[in-house]
């Protein structure tokens, strides 16, 4: 994977028609999280994307060193180092959770996601406005990932995954009148989404380490929500393949299953046909939600 610094990508797709000093004519989007940073680049004249890089770093590492090694990503990436039209970054942990909007004041914004959260005191809080839902998701950003992002892009953005899920969902799926699961499948946990037409039902995220962990909080979600397996649809987004035994359990006991398609609302390079259409589904909604 790494070259002395040079950290080399997992997966690149780039269009070969991609020009250099075209930088400032697009909005670049950033994924991050404790062992991985993508990047989606957006060409804002055609509404077109037309990369899309990823990049694994060890597992078990810390937040410094996530910071040390998106700054060598960086360093070796020409395009990277450009001027953007914009810039916009969501973290993707699980330290968050919804305020309604008359419970929350930035005052004790922190003290509110304290309740559910193991916060560090140093630890600074950050909230998104979701309007669809009238609330805020109240999150941490590591301190190490701001200064590394700030150094590199001027008026970067800022977003928590899951905001960007559930107005994302609202959005593309708001026509649809009947009840609904979303499931948003990342390597160690998942977050779950339940829509009523317009209407946020429920959500939450799990940890899980196996098939049956995801099952089960799965499973048993669906019983406190009076949701019948049987009937109930389900749309799956994330970097997930049928051949895994996540999809292969679910599969077995949810009998409605599809996987999420692409916001119509872009064009995509025919580079992103290599790229099944529900992967980076909160990466390619990004640019949606903080323009």
């Amino acid at each position: 994977m790494a070259i002395g610094n040079n950290i080399k990508a997992t997966l690149s797709h780039t269009d070969s028609n991609l020009e250099l000093n075209k930088s400032e004519s697009c909005h670049l989007s950033i994924q991050v999280n404790l062992d991985s940073f993508t990047y989606a680049l957006l060409n804002l004249k055609e509404q077109k994307y037309i990369s899309l890089e990823h990049f694994d770093f060890p597992s078990g590492g810390t937040y410094a060193k996530t910071a040390e090694a998106i700054d060598r990503v960086i360093d070796h990436n020409a395009f990277l180092k450009n001027k953007f039209n914009s810039v916009s970054a969501s973290i993707s942990h699980q330290i968050n959770t919804l305020i309604p909007n008359i419970l929350y004041d930035k005052n004790n914004g922190k003290s509110l996601l304290a309740f559910d959260q193991d916060l560090l005191q140093n630890e600074q809080e950050y909230s998104d406005w979701i309007p669809s839902i009238q609330a805020f998701n109240s999150y941490t950003i590591p301190v190490e990932l701001t200064r590394c992002f700030d150094k590199h892009f001027e008026g970067i953005s800022w977003k928590h995954d899951s905001s960007i899920l559930i107005e994302s969902l609202l959005r593309q799926f708001k026509l649809h009148e009947k009840k609904k699961i979303y499931l948003s499948i990342q390597n160690t946990y998942f977050e779950m989404v339940v829509l009523n037409g317009k209407k946020l039902i429920f959500f939450n995220n799990f940890s899980y380490q196996t098939a049956e962990d995801f099952i089960y909080y799965l499973l048993f979600t669906c019983e406190q929500l009076n949701l019948n397996p049987e009937k109930i649809p389900l749309v799956i987004t994330g970097e997930i393949l049928e051949e895994s035994e996540v999809y292969k359990i679910v599969y077995k006991y949810i009998r409605h299953i599809e996987f999420s398609g692409r916001n119509s609302s872009y064009k995509y390079s025919f580079v992103f046909g290599d790229i099944k259409e529900h992967f980076h589904y909160k990466l390619l909604n990004q640019h949606l939600c903080v323009s």
